[in-house]
């Protein structure tokens, strides 16, 4: 039997010398690269530049503090506790969704716990270290429980990234005999389903193929998948999860289609609910360029974009919260930590009106009423993968005829209408059948998203003729080919929306 080699976003933050060395996972997959630190803002930079992130995040705090304590000389223990409280506001302000104030207690327990007399900072310093080892550890027992309650021929839908947890998954499958496949989002903006999931699964030998992040409905619709595996930023102790943006509308198309929810999730710590999370909004900029490029055809500043990091997964929508010691389903997870279930939070007004698919031309203009008539303040349009129609067709159209216009990633959509933020869903199709319309891909996702949250769904004829295109599929984007090697594209068809979604 081959064995799987770890990858190296397992342990992407390695302490050496007298500093520590991150991976620069914004060069992955083409360089494996890493970036000496020695100074805390250098980590702090490559946090707030997503040069790190997830279980890296982690370790780059957890060895910040180390430096900062081997470099303390006195003896008093209150100046080194606020130079480390400093140091987690910082952080904090860096990446606000992220736990890290919950990462900073380790460090006041460390301090309760230490002798002041003797070498205080390196006495802090060590524990730092070794409490990242710890995790790492941990997380290989996690990565093996996980195995053993997966199928024996699993075939798993994943999204964005968990650290090289996924490629342990499949090792300790393959050591049991289990059968081990993944089908991954691509994961927009920054693309970590490509670059880094598929990248270290396909060199590990798993079967691994790309989707984009609107097709989710699509592969569970038609029986592809008997498992999700995702990650946790955070977790509540209600059984909420918080992760990358897209994870929500996962798991309510899992639960729609009856495919078994898994999250790997840390300690909760006071954190009560998922809604009780400030979530990151990222640049504009991040999501209207691609390696420099503008993913629009002409460069216009009136054209928003909408960029949240994180969304929130109810607890209820997980069959399993798989953590590092136990795994529990959400009742379990809140009977421990004494919580109840998810409670609504205050919605604001609807602000969106949501436009999947490709209008005639003719049909731009009659937004402008639209908007009026729906009281909304935009247009709301995901980039509409693989072929980006609404980024490179639809937003332009609509801008060129002076619409407000708000241009999202496709993962982006499940949180917008979670959060009430949109009040009607303007689908066009290509096409009419016995079974519903005929159209793009993600129109699926997108009226499975309004039907489960109450939305308005307005149907029209799309437009029949459609400029040519870059990008057929995920293998590219502005036709830079992204796809790593040993990994494959699945092919994404035409959706039938059948008429029992578009009732009432």
């Amino acid at each position: 039997m081959i064995s799987i080699q770890q990858s190296p976003l397992f342990e992407p933050v390695l302490w050496n010398g007298d500093g520590f060395k991150i991976l620069d996972e914004l060069l992955v997959p083409e360089r494996i690269e890493y970036i000496q630190i020695t100074q805390v803002a250098q980590a702090l930079d490559a946090v707030r530049q997503m040069k790190t992130r997830a279980f890296g995040q982690v370790l780059t705090f957890l060895y910040s503090g180390a430096l900062l304590a081997g470099a303390y000389r006195g003896n008093e223990a209150a100046p080194l506790r606020q130079e480390i409280v400093a140091m987690t506001e910082a952080f904090c302000s860096a990446r606000p969704t992220f736990d890290f104030r919950g990462l900073g207690a380790f460090f006041d327990e460390c301090f309760s716990k230490v002798n002041s007399a003797g070498a205080l900072g390196e006495s802090i310093a060590c524990r730092a270290r070794e409490f990242g080892h710890e995790i790492v550890r941990a997380r290989q027992g996690r990565a093996k429980r996980t195995a053993s309650i997966l199928p024996q021929r699993a075939q798993i839908l994943t999204h964005c990234n968990i650290s090289g947890e996924l490629v342990e998954i499949a090792r300790h499958c393959r050591i049991s005999g289990k059968e081990f496949s993944v089908i991954a989002t691509e994961t927009r903006p920054y693309l970590q389903g490509t670059r880094l999931t598929a990248w270290e699964l396909g060199r590990a030998g798993v079967t691994t193929s790309i989707i984009p992040d609107c097709a989710i409905a699509q592969v569970m619709a038609s029986g592809e998948v008997n498992g999700v595996i995702v990650g946790a930023d955070r977790c509540a102790r209600n059984g909420d999860v918080i992760n990358k943006v897209g994870t929500y509308p996962l798991a309510l198309m899992a639960r729609e289609y009856d495919v078994p929810f898994y999250a790997l999730v840390q300690e909760p710590r006071s954190l009560e609910r998922g809604l009780d999370v400030p979530i990151e909004e990222r640049p504009a900029a991040e999501l209207l360029t691609f390696r420099g490029q503008p993913i629009t055809p002409a460069s216009n500043t009136e054209l928003r974009a909408r960029y949240p990091s994180f969304d929130v997964t109810p607890g209820d929508l997980i069959t399993y919260l798989i953590g590092f010691g136990e795994t529990y389903t959400p009742e379990t997870f809140r009977k421990l930590h004494e919580s109840s279930s998810s409670l609504e939070g205050v919605k604001p007004e609807a602000k969106y009106l949501l436009l999947y698919g490709v209008p005639p031309p003719n049909q731009y203009a009659f937004f402008r009423t639209a908007l009026k008539t729906a009281d909304a303040e935009t247009v709301l349009v995901p980039e509409m993968r693989p072929a980006l129609w609404g980024a490179q067709v639809v937003a332009p159209e609509l801008q060129a005829r002076r619409v407000p216009t708000t241009l999202i990633s496709d993962n982006v959509m499940g949180t917008l209408f979670a959060q009430g933020e949109i009040g009607k869903l303007c689908l066009f199709y290509d096409s009419l059948s016995n079974e519903g319309p005929i159209a793009l891909c993600g129109s699926l996702l997108a009226v499975r998203l309004a039907q489960l949250h109450g939305v308005e769904i307005e149907l029209f004829s799309g437009a029949q003729e459609k400029m040519a295109i870059l990008d057929r599929d995920v293998s590219t984007f502005l036709g830079h080919k992204i796809l790593p090697a040993d990994v494959t594209t699945r092919k994404v068809e035409p959706e039938v929306i059948p008429w029992k979604f578009l009732k009432g």
